[in-house]
């Protein structure tokens, strides 16, 4: 499992220069945002409703997040690093098939809704998903990948697909069932999607 500081390490690099802050107080506005996305949604998660709840200015909040949807995305981040971990150091394989599961379960609670909160708050904002992409998707992707390319190089996954190529199509399966609200994603139809994507 990841450290508290590697969990925040991908956010801390995407934040602009400026005046030190609090990471207390910085911790306390992810929080703040992610739990009233989670809540209200985006109409609860406004900048005003977050400085309230932490007592962290607006406008100090703006010094640190140049916009509302880089905190949101930022707080999402952040939580999904915590709760939906994947580990590095099990058998490759059981550590996909163990996040995959991890995965399907949050996605039907709040870590789901906030996701598609934030994804329309991006293509509202933008016309693209790719800030989510940027700011979000290339770091847990990175470090699923990480996962799949060990497996590949101790031999616990023996397809010859690219890594990305496996990484898309269990996760990218996994989401688009759940976005659908299509049949699949119990314990056992993951397990054979992992299966039969790694080792076929």
């Amino acid at each position: 499992m990841r450290k508290k500081s590697d969990e925040t390490a991908a956010v801390s690099e995407t934040k602009p220069r400026g005046r030190p802050r609090s990471e207390e107080a910085a911790t306390a506005v992810l929080d703040a945002a992610y739990r009233l996305s989670a809540e209200f949604g985006l109409k609860g998660a406004t900048i005003q409703a977050i400085a309230a709840e932490t007592g962290v200015s607006k406008m100090t909040i703006y010094k640190w997040w140049d916009k509302r949807l880089y905190l949101l995305i930022d707080a999402f981040l952040v939580h999904t690093n915590k709760v939906l971990f994947i580990s590095q150091d099990d058998p490759a394989d059981e550590a996909i098939h163990a996040h995959a599961v991890r995965y399907v379960t949050a996605l039907q609670g709040d870590l789901g809704r906030v996701m598609l909160a934030v994804l329309a708050e991006c293509v509202a904002e933008t016309g693209t998903s790719q800030t989510f992409v940027d700011r979000y998707l290339n770091y847990r992707r990175k470090l699923g990948l990480s996962v799949i390319k060990k497996g590949q190089k101790d031999g616990r996954i023996t397809t010859a697909h690219s890594a990305e190529l496996l990484y898309d199509k269990i996760y990218g399966t996994i989401l688009y069932r759940h976005q659908f609200g299509l049949k699949g994603l119990d314990k056992n139809s993951l397990k054979a999607l992992v299966d039969s994507t790694l080792n076929p």
